[in-house]
This record gives C-alpha cells, sequence and structure tokens, in this order.
C-alpha cells in the first residue's frame, strides 16, 4: 500500500519495504466493512528475508491488571482487533473481497499454507516490566485463536516501544 511512515499512538511505524506493510485500518476493505467491526492498525511482512505477517495493534496506554474492569475490558477489544486483523488478511488474501487487488502483491502471493503469523500489540511508553501479565493475559484471551489457525506458541507477542524499536518495527 505505502512506504510511508504510519503514525498510531505516538509511535513512527516504517518506512518499510515496498509492497511489506498494509494499513488494513485505512483500506477500502475495512471501510466496507467497518461498522461493529474493529480492526488492528496494520499488516507488516516482517523481517522481509523471511517474513512473518505481523498484526499489529498500537496503544499509546493500557491499564493495569488490578484495574478491574478495565484491564479485562482493554484485553478484550485487542483481541477482537487482533483476531479481526488475521480473519480480515487472510478474507482478503482469499479474495473474499471485492477490493480485494488493494493488497500489495507480496500479500497477494502468500504462501498461505505455509506463511507464519505474529499477533502483536505495542504499547508507547510501557515499561518493560509491565508487559509480563499484559503478555499473559493476551494470550489467554487469544488461546482459541492460536489453536483455530494453528499458530506457533510464540504468535502472541506484547512489546513497548522500545522493544519494537530493537525489532526494527518503529523509528
Amino acid at each position: 500500500m505505502t512506504t510511508q511512515s504510519i503514525i498510531e499512538s505516538g509511535m513512527t511505524f516504517g518506512p518499510y519495504p515496498e509492497g511489506h506493510c498494509f494499513h488494513i485500518e485505512k483500506s477500502q476493505t475495512y471501510q466496507d466493512i467497518q461498522e461493529g467491526v474493529k480492526i488492528a492498525e496494520l499488516l507488516l511482512l516482517h523481517p522481509p528475508n523471511s517474513p512473518k505477517v505481523w498484526i499489529i495493534e498500537a496503544k499509546s496506554s493500557s491499564p493495569r491488571p488490578e484495574t478491574q474492569p478495565g484491564f479485562d475490558d482493554f484485553i478484550e477489544e485487542i483481541r477482537e482487533k487482533l483476531t479481526n486483523g488475521l480473519n480480515l488478511c487472510m478474507a482478503t488474501c482469499l479474495k473474499r473481497h471485492a477490493t480485494w487487488t488493494e493488497l500489495p502483491s507480496l500479500f497477494q502471493t502468500l504462501d498461505l499454507e505455509k506463511i507464519d503469523f505474529r499477533l502483536l500489540l505495542v504499547i508507547n511508553g510501557h515499561k518493560e516490566e509491565w508487559l509480563p501479565p499484559l503478555q499473559d493475559a493476551l494470550k489467554k484471551a487469544l488461546n482459541s485463536t492460536v489453536k483455530t489457525w494453528h499458530l506457533s506458541a510464540n504468535s502472541v507477542v506484547v512489546l513497548n516501544h522500545t522493544l519494537a524499536q530493537e525489532k526494527g518495527l518503529i523509528r
């Protein structure tokens, strides 16, 4: 879709190599179905030499686990966005939507039988020691999605801005 940087939740994602990023949240495919459907920000083929499809949701903050019901609501919202991101990615790759041609050609030619996925939450300004409880809660919430799609055990990832930068996901 673009080699332009994408700014979400105060973080700059990209720029990425041509065709490696699809801003699904801004896509015509999503615009056509958005009523009642929450979606992740973007799809990314990363790393370029051995790509996985990263379905990325960005947040500027998150509640602490002891903050109830706010924490559970937050986890549920992220679960819904990441699951819908995976489902819409696959539906579009399978040409189930008339707008499938807006997908970059690298996504259109994915070997869907073999491609691996990462469901990623990036939280700006989050302390590293706050990540494990979020990771555990999100992994538990996404358990049925991980099982249904037969994703790898490390497919659910929660990073802060520093770790996302180290992985080359943000600047």
